[in-house]
Order: C-alpha cells, then structure tokens, then sequence
C-alpha cells in the first residue's frame, strides 16, 4: 500500500452547535478552545505523492471536562462568600438611665456571623475589598499545565470501530490547559437595626474577572514514529504549539439580602436565627453571577460577650432554578465555627472556618484511558495509559479559613484587615486571598 502524508485539521468540539452559539460573554472563552468555527490546523508533507486529508476529534471525555470545568468556575465565582453584613458595634437600650449600651467587647466577625444585633435605630454600612488569583481545581493545579490534560484521537477514517487500521489513526494529541484566574469583588454592604433584636441588612458586590488561557498541545507519535516521512505536524514542521484566549468582563454581581432575629442575649451565650437571599442580578454569561436563586437558612451561637467570644453557626442552603452556564446549582450544608478576641479595647482579632457541603455535586476526576496503536509494519496492537478527566457526581466539601483584624482608630469606624486561605481540594481553591474593608456604625 503506497504511503501517504496527510494535510490535518484537528477540531475539538467543546459543546454541540447549538450550545456554542449560546455561550456568549466571558463565559463561552474556554469553550472556543479547538471549536469548529477555531480550529487548529496541521501541516501536510510537501511531497504531493502522500496528499489526504484527515481529522482529529474530540473524545467525550474531553468535552465533558472542558464544559464541566467552565460550570465550576462559574459556579464558584457567583457563590464565593461576601463577608458579614453584621454590625461591628452592637447595642441595647439601657432603660434606667436612657441610653444605648454596648452588649459586646469584640467588633465581631469578618466573613461569618455572630448571633448579637445592632440595636433599633442602629445602621451602619461598610465596603470590602478582595482580591482572589485561583491555584487549583478539585485539586488540580491549574497554572503548569499538569492538573487538566485533554487527549484527542484520530478521526476513524476506514469506519472501522478503531482506530487501528490505516495505521496512522494510532496518533493522539495531548493538550495541557493553563488558567491565570483572577477574581476582584469590591462588596458594599449596610444593615439596620429594626427592633432590639432584628435586623435586616443588604450586600451588593460589584465583580471583576479576568481569565487568560492557553492550551500546550503536543502530537504523540504512537503509531508513526518509526515511518520514514512525516505524517503529523504542526505548521512549522515541529510537534508542539500553544493556543491561548484572554477575556475579561466587570459588573454587578449577586445581591444579597438579610436577616437576622436574636432569640436571646446572655452575658455568657447569645442565640440567632438568620436568613440570607442571593438573587441573580449578575450577568451569568460574563461569570459576574449565577443565574439562580439560593436561600439560606441557619442558626447562630455565640458564648459570651467579653473579650473572648466562641461562635459556630449551622444552615442549609436551597437553590432554585438553572441557567445556560451554571446549570443547576447543588443544594448545601453550611456551617462556621470561630471566635472574637479583643487584647485592647480598639483591637479585634477574629478566625473562623467556613465550609460548604455540596450534595451531588458536579466533580472533576481523573481516570485511565487506554489507547491502542499499531505500526505501519507490525500489526501487533499495542497499547499506552493515560490519565484523563472524567465527571462524576459526589459531595463536595468546600473548605474556607478565614483570619482578620479590626481596629477602631476613633469613634465608630473600624478598618479591617483579613486573609482567606483555601483548605482541603475540593473546588476552586486560592491559597491565599487578602481582604480590606470599612465600616462605619450611626
């Protein structure tokens, strides 16, 4: 059989059609990776003698991982926790003399809540600032290229069921994707005290994202490497090159609104109950929101108001409804625990863990996938393993530790100062994630 060299365009369907018409916005850039309107083009050998025209396509597995993996960034972009709308000063009337007093020592948390209310009449309003650059997902290093590798195999060309016979159908390109992700969310919030023990208040943030990707592809020569001439390569006769998109879009993210009624302030324990209602006013397709409603629900305890204050909370978050990108968002398992310390009367150290139980949630997995291969003059099949991406539904515990100060340098205003620091693997994790923030009580 007389060789033949080949002129090859490689595409990577991410999504069918219909969807990447759909995907527009910030959303849709890892999806025009390899698309058919973008694909990515080999290079044929000159001599005209070995003149076909070949294809390489995606396998299942890695569509689904490039689609799964933009729904998670989306995801947790919309979702990343915007601090605590609670009042740094509380207060209750003090009847016998007709003033309001301050019911606590500490400035209370950053990022979780405590169960004391700011007193009626009380309003106070802040802003924080944050600044999130992503490491890894579900614990796959996302900047080197080594966490996410996609394999495209050869188009069967003969229809045979393999990709075995002619015997250049053994080929496979790998394709390493990098993510350079940065999250900056400036959060105003305000809450008002409306009785002695309830209050509402609101937090608006307003959300950048910028995203640069590339994807390293390499032709791994399974099949042809002993041929004599070459069969697959790139345009400037090499086996590598690199593809890259770059995006970035800015706006509103979700609001959430607010409520919190203190069942009971003791000098040594305090009691909430509390309730939060992200609604979905961020543009789903720019990853500014998600497109869902969630309602929150939890429970707030606290023992003592001196300079030591232990809290933990627990809740349970519902989501309502699916968008083009995020699809449907699991329901979760909330929970905080932490503590306030005052060592000065104008200094506030707070800590706490946050985490999130995702029930059947949409997870990235790894996965060996074998390939065969035979040579042009050895039909022997032989074969390689590969460990690919995969999806599978299971929990996810979505880990945050939080450790910040407040400092009240005169009247009522507090600065804060707080860092975020991803624990565990599960999610989208950046390992360190500073906070600013203001806050002013009237």
């Amino acid at each position: 059989m007389r060789s033949r060299a080949f002129v090859l365009s490689c595409l990577l369907a991410a999504l069918p059609a219909q969807s990447q018409e759909a995907s527009s916005g910030l959303s849709g850039l890892l999806l025009r990776f390899f698309s058919p309107s973008n694909p990515v083009v080999l290079a044929g050998n000159p001599n005209p003698a070995f003149s076909h025209a070949a294809h390489f396509v995606s396998q299942p597995a890695a569509q689904a991982t490039l689609n799964q993996l933009n729904r998670g960034i989306a995801q947790q972009l919309s979702t990343f926790p915007l601090g605590s709308s609670s009042a740094g000063f509380t207060y209750t009337f003090d009847a016998g003399v007709g003033v309001f007093q301050r019911n606590t020592e500490t400035f209370g948390p950053v990022f979780a809540e405590r169960p004391l209310t700011a007193g009626k009449g009380k309003f106070s309003f802040g802003v924080n600032y944050l600044n999130a650059t992503y490491d890894e997902f579900e614990g796959r290093d996302l900047r080197d290229g080594s966490g996410i590798q996609l394999y495209l195999i050869h188009q069967d060309t003969d229809n045979g069921g393999s990709n075995l016979a002619p015997w250049f159908e053994g080929d496979i390109i790998r394709a390493d994707l990098r993510l350079d992700l940065e999250n900056q969310t400036s959060v105003v919030y305000a809450n008002y005290g409306v009785t002695d023990r309830f209050d509402v208040g609101v937090a608006l943030p307003f959300v950048r994202v910028r995203l640069n990707a590339s994807i390293d592809t390499e032709i791994e020569r399974l099949s042809t490497s002993v041929d004599p001439f070459v069969i697959h390569q790139f345009e400037d006769g090499g086996v590598r090159r690199t593809y890259t998109e770059r995006g970035s879009a800015e706006g509103l993210g979700d609001l959430v609104v607010r409520a919190k009624y203190n069942l009971f302030a003791k000098a040594s324990s305090s009691m909430a109950l509390a309730a939060d209602l992200r609604l979905p006013t961020g543009d789903e397709q720019d990853l500014l929101g998600s497109g869902v409603t969630q309602a929150k629900v939890y429970a707030i305890l606290a023992g003592g108001t001196g300079r030591f204050s232990p809290r933990a909370s627990v809740g349970y978050t519902f989501s309502s409804g699916s968008g083009p990108v995020i699809g449907e968002l699991p329901n979760e398992f909330n929970y905080t625990a932490g503590f306030d310390l005052a060592p000065h009367s104008r200094v506030t150290i707070t800590a706490d863990v946050l985490g999130r139980l995702q029930f059947d949630a949409e997870r990235l997995v790894l996965q060996d996938e074998t390939f065969n291969f035979v040579l042009r003059t050895d039909p022997t099949v032989r074969s390689t393993t590969r460990r690919t991406p995969a999806t599978a539904f299971s929990n996810a515990n979505l880990l945050l530790g939080s450790a910040g100060i407040k400092i009240n340098p005169f009247g009522r205003l507090l600065l804060v100062g707080n860092l975020l620091f991803g624990l565990g693997d599960d999610g989208l994790q950046d390992k360190v994630t500073p906070v600013f923030g203001l806050d002013y009580t009237f």
